[in-house]
């Protein structure tokens, strides 16, 4: 398929195993990530949300394309306003932020400013309820991870923990439980 096709094929209902065959195929074609990357940020709210899906089968799918797109992320997430596309731009973000904690500090002094502007984008979609949970659950694992490099994050965490919990849904309250237990085995309970 040429890439005029893979990308007409992204304006249409998709099934999990269409994105797979579509993530493999962008994954083969020359700058095909990066061209999702773009299509993820395209007006046309279902072409961004397929965009992304695929985007996120590909790069979870190769460890050095995420790697690769691991700064244009950071550049766009804060920007974003399709929550669909924030879903999974902040889940594969979090998947790269896991896969790369020993080389974090330098990575994070380097970008400063950039990191500082994601982590003002989580902390104001955590706390918004007109935000899916799916995408405040991502944050706040986003912002755990994040909070081994910043002391402040770390001293707000559990004041965040409980702000979140007040008429949460089961899923971010399931989070929350998840990573109390896990402060609670490091120490910073």
């Amino acid at each position: 398929m040429e890439i005029d096709n893979l990308t007409e094929r992204l304006k249409y209902a998709l099934r999990k195993s269409e994105v797979q065959q579509l993530a493999s195929f962008f994954s083969a074609i020359p700058n095909g990530t990066d061209t999702l990357l773009e299509l993820s940020m395209s007006k046309n709210s279902q072409l961004a949300f397929h965009a992304a899906w695929v985007l996120e089968n590909c790069l979870l799918d190769n460890t050095s394309l995420l790697d690769a797109h691991a700064d244009r992320l950071l550049a766009v997430i804060p920007s974003l306003q399709n929550n669909s596309v924030r879903r999974h731009f902040c889940k594969l973000f979090k998947t790269w932020l896991e896969g790369n904690q020993n080389k974090l500090t330098e990575w994070i002094e380097a970008r400063n400013s950039e990191v500082e502007g994601l982590i003002e984008a989580c902390y104001s979609w955590l706390l918004s309820t007109d935000v899916p949970v799916a995408v405040r659950v991502h944050c706040l694992e986003i912002l755990w991870i994040l909070s081994n490099h910043y002391a402040w994050i770390a001293e707000e965490m559990p004041n965040t923990l409980r702000l979140i919990q007040i008429d949460s849904t089961p899923g971010v309250k399931a989070m929350v439980r998840r990573i109390k237990k896990t402060r609670a085995g490091n120490g910073k309970a």
